[in-house]
């Protein structure tokens, strides 16, 4: 259904699973399952694996916060001088959803060897608490990547693909040693590797192209270089990024409009949706008739690059739209002039602890 002239959208529906936390249950096992969902376990370690001497690659961890009350991020330390962190500190109270971003770098550019990291996340409201991130890599000053830290394409026109250069020396003592293979997890990505060999260094270069063929869209990826070195010291993971023909996103891609008794409307709140290319908005698709996005779409003005999406909820005493054990998360589909480009994002809501124990 199209949506325009502020009516209310009724037309699709997806149910999410929805893990939802307060801090009215007290004790270890409480705090143990709602930081798991902050971050998981297994997303708080990452291994750079083999670094270049010289280069700075960096990770990014998630942070969400799962809980009814606000979380403040209170301090952020590393163990090691060998990492940069770097975040928003305007930033650091996240409201039900809202996500933290934390990227760690190791810098290849001023030590060397095997290096290891603990940082520690502390949460001061509304309980304190840490939450420990490990990082590793080791920097090895034998090798050494041109250009440094990342590849980047740029933006690329759509079916026109593009190709750039990757550099690789050794200078190691291992006469054996050779980069046998390139590989990419993304299907768009292709290789050749063409070798030269000079006195006292070997280097190898890597043509790395993005096919004509990629769709819109970003690609954020990583280029594993592998070599014939020992297993520990095989790979050598490379940042790849990439964007084709036009992209859009939405900030922020999960909207919660507040702890809402039943009856209430929420607060008018805006999702924004932004272009690399000016684009237009063909219809929004939204299952939840107690949503209201009001926005007048004209296909005769011309496109945009960002578009504002503002968005009320009357949380309904009871049936379709009401929220299901305490939470209300609906998604929303936009469909673009943009082949292929139909970005989502979610609307949620909670009743108060009281009514939800009701």
């Amino acid at each position: 259904m199209l949506y325009s002239n502020l009516a209310m959208i009724r037309v699709f529906f997806v149910p999410v699973a929805v893990a939802f936390f307060s801090l009215a249950v007290a004790g270890e096992e409480n705090e143990k399952d709602w930081k798991q969902h902050v971050i998981s376990a297994k997303e708080r370690s990452f291994d750079f694996k083999t670094v270049a001497k010289g280069t700075i690659p960096e990770y990014q961890f998630v942070l969400k916060n799962p809980l009814q009350e606000p979380m403040h991020i209170g301090a952020i330390t590393s163990s090691c001088t060998c990492t940069d962190l770097r975040f928003d500190a305007a930033k650091t109270v996240l409201k039900t959803y809202d996500e933290f971003f934390l990227t760690v770098r190791l810098r290849g550019d001023q030590y060397e060897g095997q290096r290891n990291a603990a940082i520690t996340v502390v949460i001061d409201k509304p309980v304190s608490t840490e939450l420990q991130l490990n990082i590793r890599g080791e920097i090895r000053t034998d090798l050494s990547v041109s250009p440094k830290n990342f590849l980047d394409f740029g933006n690329i026109e759509l079916e026109k693909g593009k190709t750039s250069p990757l550099t690789l020396t050794y200078t190691g003592s291992n006469t054996q040693w050779r980069l046998v293979d390139a590989k990419c997890e993304n299907e768009f990505i292709r290789t050749e590797i063409t070798s030269e060999y000079l006195v006292g260094k070997k280097i190898f270069t890597v043509n790395v192209s993005v096919d004509k063929s990629a769709p819109h869209g970003t690609i954020n990826t990583l280029l594993t270089l592998i070599s014939n070195d020992t297993e520990s010291r095989r790979e050598i993971p490379i940042p790849l990024r990439a964007t084709v023909g036009t992209v859009v996103r939405i900030s922020p891609p999960s909207l919660f409009l507040g702890v809402l008794p039943p009856g209430e409307v929420s607060p008018r709140k805006e999702a924004l949706l932004l272009g690399t290319k000016p684009f237009r908005i063909m219809k929004i698709e939204c299952g939840n008739p107690a949503i209201e996005i009001l926005l007048t779409i004209n296909n005769e003005e011309p496109p945009k690059t960002l578009y504002r999406l503002p968005i009320v909820y009357k949380n309904p005493v009871e049936g379709e739209g009401a929220p299901q054990g305490g939470v209300m998360r609906t998604a929303v589909r936009v469909t673009t002039d943009v082949p292929g480009i139909t970005p989502m994002f979610y609307v949620t809501s909670s009743v108060p602890k009281n009514e939800e124990e009701n």
